[in-house]
């Protein structure tokens, strides 16, 4: 059965300066993020940009809307009309100051992002990456179109002045572990703009990318939508850990895993995979997988990686998809490596280490990963 989520508690300095490259973190966390954490405001944003221009101003469209209606029943066409044009020039600035209001707290937030965590990644020899796939979808299309291009303006610019990780962006949401949000739409819209939209939607932060036991990877934050639960099992979390391992050598197969709980992420190609049974009975009673080939999808998930996996899982739900030459993975849960979370409760030096062991499990995993393809 799967388990609950386990409390993580943080390592010591002591114990997480055993590791390999780990050494001198204590010191750069007290001369230098520390700090750096003191002089902070406080996380200056949960929502993403699109989130707070279209739901921040959904009010004011309401309004707009009733005022539309109550002119029409009482003066007829003319007093429809009035109201659709005091609709427009009353909303257009509300929406405006919100665009306007929410930019300059993101921008400030992503470069507070680079400037605490790059030293951190580089003591460890890997590079950080504030914002993952860089500007993308709707933040692209309306930073050249539109009545706010000045301001999604600048934000696009500074997503693209922290992006990278584009082709393991890509490669996580052709496997479907990086989902579309579901977008209302409203007016005429072609489908081009409509995907924008919902690819908006779903914000990718806190990216790490380097290279462990031969293997290069990378990772990021998905942070989507909150998702309905249905037969027992929640749709998806609000945030999720994706680990994007590049293979030695391309599979010749689909995998896909996924914990008891949750449903799987592409429902469609069931119709193509049959059910696999993991060498370890324990392990099969937590996960299902499915593969079109049965011996790839045991020597993927090894005894040995599935342990890495449900440690750096602590009790939460799993996906994952091995194709091509990536093994992706998606680890549904808190908010990671948020150094002021509501989801843990820790804040300052003690959610720095508990970011830095957090890092130490998911070097763990990609070392168990290099191995079995190195020893094949």
């Amino acid at each position: 059965m799967q388990q609950n989520r386990e409390i993580e508690s943080p390592s010591s300095w002591d114990r997480l300066e055993r590791r390999p490259r780990f050494k001198g973190l204590r010191n750069l966390t007290e001369q230098t993020l520390l700090p750096a954490l003191a002089n902070a405001k406080p996380r200056l944003t949960e929502s993403n940009p699109i989130n707070a221009l279209y739901g921040g101003s959904l009010f004011a469209i309401i309004a707009a809307g009733v005022l539309v209606l109550v002119l029409a029943s009482t003066f007829g066409i003319f007093g429809f009309a009035l109201g659709l044009v005091i609709g427009f020039f009353a909303v257009r600035p509300v929406i405006a100051k919100i665009a306007k209001e929410a930019v300059p707290r993101l921008v400030a937030a992503l470069e507070f992002r680079q400037s605490i965590f790059t030293p951190l990644a580089e003591q460890i020899g890997l590079r950080y990456i504030a914002a993952p796939g860089g500007g993308r979808g709707i933040l692209k299309q309306q930073s050249q179109e539109g009545p706010f291009q000045a301001s999604f303006g600048v934000l696009y610019e500074a997503f693209e002045a922290y992006s990278g990780q584009e082709q393991a962006v890509a490669a996580a949401r052709a496997s479907g572990l990086v989902e579309l949000a579901t977008v209302i739409h409203i007016g005429q819209a072609d489908e081009a703009t409509k995907k924008a939209r919902e690819t908006g939607m779903t914000r990718l932060e806190d990216g790490f990318t380097g290279e462990q036991n031969g293997l290069h990877f990378d990772a990021f934050e998905v942070v989507r939508s909150s998702r309905e639960v249905r037969d027992g099992r929640a749709k998806s979390a609000k945030h999720a850990l994706l680990l994007v391992l590049k293979l030695p050598r391309p599979l010749q197969s689909t995998t896909q895993l996924r914990s008891r709980k949750i449903e799987w992420h592409q429902p469609g190609d069931a119709d193509h995979l049959q059910s696999v049974r993991l060498e370890s009975d324990d392990f099969d009673e937590q996960f299902r997988v499915r593969s079109n080939d049965q011996v790839e999808a045991r020597f993927i998930f090894t005894p040995d990686i599935m342990e890495r996996v449900l440690r750096l899982a602590h009790g939460d739900a799993i996906r994952a998809t091995a194709r091509g030459d990536h093994l992706m993975i998606a680890f549904e849960g808190p908010n990671r490596f948020d150094l002021t979370s509501a989801d843990t409760g820790l804040s300052g030096e003690s959610a720095i280490r508990l970011a830095i062991q957090q890092i130490g499990e998911m070097l763990d995993l990609v070392d168990a990963v290099g191995e079995v393809f190195r020893l094949e």
